[in-house]
């Protein structure tokens, strides 16, 4: 039985959760935040890896399940299939079980216009094709980084260096610095209100 994914191979991220996720990024982004990013950070689809400091979890396993999440047009309901067995879940049941927060896809135009935009990039790292997770926690750490965007490359350190770690030789994902640029618009995709200045 075929079934038709809800994240198509083709829009995947080219990374996965491996074992070499380095959680120590989580510690040193929260480290460094401060009371008014803090409150955005708890608030954020990140937010649960604020409340555990030595977390360990099974990113694999998450990034595993959204990948069998099939079409379906029931607006509440998540399908995944496992091993050809359907399993339903309630949009509640879902975010309870997984902690993920869960909300509505954007449609093809807004995330395209999203991810041409690439100020972080072109201001940052101009003259940089392949930026390491360790340039990117350097720009981070700089205190003469803007407020706003350390918050921003906080967020894309967590997501590149824990949740897609890419191999020693290989560079993050571009997009990621494009996505976490525009946090009005990443996080209401993510159901999350942001209060940071934009």
């Amino acid at each position: 039985m075929d079934f038709e994914s809800l994240v198509p191979e083709n829009a995947r991220l080219r990374g996965h959760v491996s074992q070499r996720s380095n959680l120590r990024y989580i510690k040193t982004v929260v480290e460094h935040l401060d009371e008014r990013q803090w409150a955005d950070f708890r608030n954020s689809c990140l937010g649960f890896l604020s409340e555990v400091p030595d977390l360990q979890f099974s990113a694999q396993l998450i990034q595993q399940l959204v990948f069998c999440c099939i079409q379906t047009n029931k607006r509440y309901e998540l399908w995944f299939n496992l091993q050809g067995h359907l399993a339903r879940f309630g949009i509640q049941e879902y975010a309870l079980v997984t902690g993920l927060r869960c909300g509505l896809l954007p449609d093809d135009n807004v995330m395209d216009r999203v991810l041409n935009k690439r100020r972080l990039k072109d201001k940052y790292f101009k003259h940089v094709d392949k930026i390491s997770c360790a340039q990117l926690e350097q720009t981070f750490l700089r205190s003469s980084t803007p407020r706003t965007d350390r918050y921003k490359f906080g967020l894309a350190l967590i997501i590149e260096g824990v949740f897609n770690a890419p191999d020693n030789n290989v560079g993050i994902d571009i997009e990621t610095l494009s996505i976490v640029d525009n946090l009005t618009r990443s996080f209401s995709i993510l159901g999350v209100e942001s209060r940071m200045d934009v």
